[in-house]
């Protein structure tokens, strides 16, 4: 049977002329939009793939010979000549900027954006979705004190150093407003990093004039860095070891993380936010100061496979893989119970557990 044209078959035992139209009957899948340097993803397919969930993968980067029907009447997707009902779409590192240019401008635009449209489409057909996306920082902070969590003081604004009699602490954190990189041609990442200034240092003044907004933030001095991965409920915590905020993305050798228990104050706070804000998923970042826990902001698309592999242990991939499983199997038909978390723990042949 061709994979990519309708089929048809005649039936013998109906009445003559009767012909019955015959597709392929979609299979249940995972459906996960990233990026190929998403290496998290790769040992939650083997997990999935070992608790029979299957998945499928697209890649904004590897889109050069995609093959794509979505046909909505039926939920139903066709993948590169492989049907498929999308159980669960996950949109994460899944960006139109790291598609190919055409060599025209123009086309390239219309190309970028209806591949961020089918992205969009594919997830509203899908069982769930689960979208990289929430507030942005000020928003994020201002939930933080609606629920009565510890935040830094914050402005946004186009002159950093006129910004800084807003503040009376003696360092201060600049950052980008929105993402840490920009990519002004596909697979070429270009970082705009944090940086921790002395408040009445005036070798930092970036300059005369307005420039592009970024986040002042005052600089809480602390005890520990945390970073907490929330997993459909499920909280994995490691404290983050650094000399400098940029570290995680200029010197990741001096990066350390080192999986600890969660504490109460900060497990409440995670909860709290990933309930206001409506993720399933989130890596939430924040300092203990004074023995509190201040709220420094939550990545709705965090990666966990750098954490994980400098503390040696896996429990976020683990949580993931159960999650989207669990996800998968609430969508099918007659969903029968199974201890996906037990399953996807448990160490098997060959895999060093």
């Amino acid at each position: 049977m061709a994979a990519d044209g309708p089929s048809a078959f005649l039936d013998q035992l109906a009445r003559p002329g009767r012909t019955v139209d015959v597709r392929p009957r979609p299979a249940p899948a995972v459906l996960l939009l990233s990026r190929a340097c998403d290496g998290g993803l790769e040992p939650v397919q083997g997990l999935l793939g070992s608790a029979g969930v299957r998945s499928e993968r697209l890649n904004a980067d590897e889109l050069g010979a995609a093959d794509l029907l979505v046909d909505p009447e039926r939920r139903a997707v066709r993948l590169n000549g492989r049907w498929l009902t999308p159980t669960v779409t996950w949109v994460r590192h899944f960006s139109a900027s790291a598609i190919e240019s055409t060599g025209d401008p123009a086309r390239t635009v219309f190309l970028r954006e209806s591949w961020q449209a089918a992205a969009d489409q594919l997830a509203a057909v899908s069982g769930t979705a689960i979208r990289a996306t929430g507030p942005g920082l000020l928003a994020q902070l201002d939930l933080a004190r609606h629920h009565r969590i510890a935040v830094p003081r914050t402005v946004l604004t186009t002159d950093p150093q006129r910004a800084r009699g807003a503040f009376d602490c003696p360092r201060l954190v600049v950052k980008a407003a929105h993402h840490h990189f920009v990519e002004p041609e596909p697979g070429r990442l270009n970082g705009i990093f944090p940086v921790v200034v002395e408040r009445d240092d005036p070798a930092a003044d970036p300059g005369p004039g307005p420039g592009p907004p970024v986040i002042v933030q005052e600089y809480v001095e602390h005890e520990a860095e945390l970073r907490v991965y929330h997993v459909a409920g499920r909280l994995h915590a490691f404290r983050i070891g650094k000399t400098s905020p940029a570290d995680p993305w200029t010197a990741p050798e001096r990066v350390g993380a080192e999986p600890v228990r969660t504490p109460p104050a900060v497990a409440s706070a995670t909860r709290t936010l990933a309930a206001a804000m409506a993720l399933r998923y989130g890596a939430f970042d924040f300092l203990i100061s004074a023995g509190g826990p201040v709220f420094l902001e939550v990545n709705p698309d965090g990666d966990w496979l750098w954490a994980e592999q400098r503390a040696g242990t896996a429990p976020v991939t683990t949580a993931v893989a159960a999650m989207l499983a669990a996800l998968h199997r609430e969508a099918l038909p007659t969903p029968g119970p199974f201890d996906l978390l037990g399953f996807l723990s448990a160490p098997r042949a060959g895999s060093g557990g």
